[in-house]
């Protein structure tokens, strides 16, 4: 299980996830419609992290998207297309319903993005969780979160609940999503036994510990996909370079880290 995730990490000799997140006042580009100044802003970027190896997948967020209408669904879905079969496609839209529900939102994500991967909520429980299994499509259930609510529900109960849904990840065969914000990751890790993969949201401006983080993934390294997304795609608001040249600055920065581990 997960044997293509590890491929993927030795080939390409890193675990950085780049995240895409639009945000248009931050972004310094030219273009007319949402769709055009996403595209012209993120295509050079991720053209020039992918050309020099610096990244194993994307993880365009769904919400930064919509939130444009169609003219930024129609920029998810060039980018998709884009980058499809050359980088693993995480598609974070945070699905989860009852079953049938469910069902529609695998087929949304998997058949008509085209996504490799999803992050999906598993607070309905296994028959939310079922419809999204599929053969060579790792899922990632939010398990430990990066945000300051996380500990609303996430850290209740003994054991906690983000504890309950690690062992539960074992059971389904999913991946987790784990904020690096949280040293609740080196339990986490003690529980799956490095079976299961995390996505580990949190580095950079977030301030998550990339530091805690390596200690904690080193026993299977490879499976795990560690995300940036601000601190790549805005690095440029740190100095002069153009933002493809300051991203891939940051990204080198960041991997000079992974490397360490691999």
């Amino acid at each position: 299980m997960f044997e293509t995730l590890e491929l993927n990490g030795r080939k390409k000799g890193t675990l950085l996830c780049f995240g895409i997140d639009p945000v248009l006042e931050k972004m310094k580009c030219e273009g007319g419609d949402a769709k055009e100044k996403i595209e012209n802003y993120y295509f050079p970027i991720a053209d020039l992290l992918l050309a020099e190896n610096q990244i194993v997948s994307i993880k365009p967020n769904y919400a930064y998207f919509a939130q444009y209408g169609f003219e930024g669904l129609h920029a998810l879905k060039s980018i998709i297309e884009r980058y499809k079969g050359k980088l693993e496609i995480i598609l974070d839209a945070k699905r989860g319903d009852i079953g049938k529900s469910s069902e529609a939102y695998a087929k949304e994500a998997f058949d008509f993005w085209n996504a490799d991967a999803l992050t999906v909520s598993p607070y309905m429980g296994s028959d939310s969780i079922k419809p999204f299994l599929r053969e060579g499509k790792p899922i990632y259930v939010l398990c430990r979160t990066s945000n300051p609510g996380a500990a609303d529900f996430q850290e209740k109960g003994s054991p906690q609940l983000y504890e309950l849904v690690a062992q539960k990840a074992l059971e389904w065969k999913t991946g987790l999503v784990v904020g690096a914000t949280s040293d609740s990751i080196k339990k986490i890790s003690s529980i799956t036994k490095g079976q299961i993969p995390f996505l580990i949201p949190g580095i950079g401006a977030q301030g998550g510990d990339l530091e805690s983080v390596l200690a904690a993934i080193k026993q299977r390294p490879h499976i795990h996909r560690i995300n940036a997304s601000s601190s790549i795609a805005f690095a440029w608001e740190k100095g002069k370079s153009a933002p493809e040249k300051a991203a891939l600055e940051e990204a080198k920065k960041l991997n000079s880290q992974i490397g360490k581990i691999l």
